[in-house]
């Protein structure tokens, strides 16, 4: 008789102890999920991140002059909603955008999330007029490298007539009757243009001034914080 009563007073503990043990992997199981859903979300910020700051420096990028290079004048117009039209990865998430110390667009309430960091320049553009002295045999001038684009006032003396000018080797402007007046001439990007000017005459000081936008670059940290 005393055998089954040892058993029937064993129940009660065994029953507890299947408790215990389904709490604790209740428990387990739950702890293990949330560092799961963690883990997955901080490597879709992460993936986020690392698309828009590899998007922002690309050569297609609207903010850049060319890869890796910020074009000062498109990022100090970019903000939440331009961002968001740009560059569609961010959709869904709470983002900020830095330049240096600089915020240049913030969506929702970035506060933890990820951060990719990366080294990139910014190119400035002003605009600079000369007037060359062409009174040379051979009349060049050789613009800062990286003009895009040039403004050429004509205005040669009489009895002169400036009938080609030449960026390197490629006639840009041609009139052999005579260029007289204001130009624009678009130059390559990606080498250092030489101005040639053909003329019957001499060219003396003012007969030819130049407007340009040479580039002067600086070099900081583009900031890219993803969170949600």
């Amino acid at each position: 008789m005393r055998r089954p009563r040892r058993a029937q007073m064993n129940l009660p503990a065994l029953a507890v102890a299947l408790l215990v043990v389904t709490a604790v992997a209740v428990v387990s199981f739950g702890m293990a999920d949330r560092a799961y859903l963690s883990a997955e979300r901080d490597a879709d910020q992460r993936r986020v991140a690392v698309a828009l700051s590899e998007r922002l420096v690309a050569s297609e990028s609207r903010v850049t002059a060319r890869p890796n290079v910020l074009d000062a004048d498109a990022v100090s117009g970019l903000n939440a909603s331009r961002l968001g039209t740009l560059f569609p990865v961010t959709d869904g998430y709470d983002v900020a955008v830095r330049l240096g110390d600089r915020t240049l667009a913030s969506t929702g309430d970035p506060t933890g999330g990820t951060t990719i960091r990366r080294i990139v320049l910014v190119e400035n553009r002003s605009s600079v007029s000369t007037t060359p002295d062409l009174s040379a045999t051979d009349p060049a001038v050789t613009l800062p490298r990286r003009s895009p684009r040039v403004e050429l006032a004509l205005t040669p003396p009489a009895g002169t007539d400036v009938r080609v000018v030449r960026a390197n080797d490629r006639v840009v402007l041609r009139n052999a009757s005579g260029l007289t007046g204001t130009f624009e001439v678009e130059l390559s990007r990606f080498e250092t243009t030489t101005l040639t000017f053909e003329s019957d005459g001499p060219l003396p000081t003012g007969s030819v001034e130049l407007t340009y936008s040479p580039a002067e670059t600086g070099k900081t940290v583009l900031a890219v914080t993803v969170d949600g």
